[in-house]
């Protein structure tokens, strides 16, 4: 019975160990499957993060090197512009000396103030027709271009330029040296800065006159100031473009700088410079070369302490206003002939030729409005042979003047310009000059100018 009971015992272990088996079988077979793709897809996942990491540490690593490779073309190329710099920089600049040496002669058959050149003619109240002859190499020129070298971030030149018109007219030959220009211009792009003495903005055109003065005091006005100026060419095409340009310009002159005689300026006693500015268009519209046509003008203030009366040591202190609108055209009509001209108008313009050099009337103490212009017509004949041909006017207003006081002044000329040889010239010029007076004679003078011209 035992036995039986051992058997049976045996025989149901050993089902239960077959159906263990066969239940392991069956979990191994279709569970294992699940858990291993579920560990799969976990190392895919890692695999991909570790791969993503992998790509952005190699993405970082590539911008330093760049950087570092920048940095270092950075470093090199300035350690090249020191090493030039330091090596020997005054012989990178260069230097391009420019200018002329110039006989003038002339006959005129009045009196012409000053003389060597012509600015009006005198009344001939008293000297009527009195002719005069005069020979000068006083505008003989010499200048300086200075370029720097093109190692920095702006372009900069200088120009220094002189004549021997520092006397004026006196002590013909003891001449003195007359600055014209000394400036500095630093250029980026289409923008500029200059600083220095240069010609003004305003009106920057000229007739081209054998005579020295260009027609100042008879239609061109606008000499040369020391100024800080900026200058903007905005190119709308490769045709056509806008200059504009902006100056502050010391107040002063030649003449006429210390009306209430008090040893100062009367400009700087204002305490504040001029301003000046001007708006062009240059276009092609007939040939090649560029049409320019201008608007400019300028304000300033001087200050005057007037004396009240001779007895009394008191003064009234007033700030006259000096101001211009001006506008100005440069045409080429043909390759070979050309207009150009200006015209202005403004109150207090002795300071820059207009009025006939009067700015203020001594004697009722008011300032002179004038308004005027000048026109020209070139034409080149050939390599050898050019002529010009024009006029020019300057008209203070009367009722601004007082006795005696210059009250139109015109010319008229004509010359021609024949190259002898490539640097020497000879010109031969004629000119008509009339200034009229405030109830006074006028005076009249016929001027024949030849110069002879070595330039270089």
């Amino acid at each position: 019975m035992q036995f039986i009971y051992q058997s049976n015992w045996e025989i149901n272990m050993s089902r239960i160990s077959l159906l263990l088996v066969i239940c392991l079988t069956f979990f191994l077979f279709f569970v294992s499957p699940v858990m291993a793709e579920s560990e799969i897809g976990e190392l895919n996942e890692r695999i991909n993060r570790l791969e993503k990491e992998l790509k952005e540490l190699k993405d970082i690593l590539k911008q330093q090197q760049q950087t570092r490779e920048e940095e270092s073309a950075r470093v090199e190329k300035l350690e090249q512009k020191v090493d030039k710099t330091s090596s020997n920089i005054l012989s990178a600049f260069k230097f391009r000396p420019y200018g002329f040496i110039k006989l003038d002669a002339s006959y005129d058959d009045s009196r012409a103030f000053p003389g060597n050149f012509i600015l009006y003619v005198p009344n001939e109240s008293v000297h009527n027709d009195d002719n005069e002859f005069n020979m000068t190499a006083k505008q003989t020129r010499l200048g300086m271009d200075i370029i720097a070298p093109d190692i920095y971030d702006w372009e900069a030149w200088g120009r220094v330029e002189i004549d021997f018109y520092g006397d004026g007219a006196r002590h013909e030959n003891k001449a003195n040296v007359l600055l014209r220009h000394a400036f500095v211009n630093l250029q980026k792009g289409n923008f500029s800065i200059l600083a220095g003495q240069t010609s003004d903005i305003i009106s920057p055109l000229y007739p081209n006159t054998l005579n020295y003065t260009v027609g100042w005091a008879a239609g061109n006005i606008g000499y040369r100031h020391p100024q800080i100026r900026a200058t903007y060419v905005y190119p709308f095409d490769e045709s056509t473009k806008i200059i504009s340009a902006l100056a502050i310009a010391r107040t002063t002159g030649t003449i006429n700088e210390d009306l209430d005689i008090d040893n100062q300026n009367d400009g700087a006693d204002a305490g504040f410079p001029t301003v000046q500015a001007r708006l062009a268009l240059a276009t092609k519209l007939l040939t090649e070369k560029h049409s320019v046509f201008g608007i400019s003008g300028h304000y300033g203030e001087e200050e005057i302490d007037w004396k009240v009366h001779p007895i009394n040591p008191g003064r009234r202190q007033v700030r006259l206003k000096s101001w211009s609108l001006n506008g100005d055209f440069d045409l080429p009509i043909t390759d070979k002939i050309s207009v150009k001209g200006e015209a202005f108008v403004g109150y207090n313009l002795d300071d820059y030729f207009g009025g006939i050099f009067q700015g203020v009337d001594p004697i009722t103490r008011q300032a002179i409005k004038t308004a005027g212009g000048w026109m020209q017509l070139a034409c080149k004949q050939n390599d050898k042979l050019k002529y010009h041909l024009g006029f020019g006017i300057d008209d203070p207003r009367n009722s601004d003047l007082s006795y005696g006081m210059r009250s139109r002044n015109s010319f008229y000329f004509g010359n021609v310009v024949y190259n002898l040889i490539p640097p020497v010239d000879i010109g031969l010029e004629f000119s008509h000059w009339e200034t009229e007076y405030k109830n006074r004679s006028t005076g009249t003078d016929n001027r024949i100018q030849t110069s002879v011209i070595y330039k270089w």
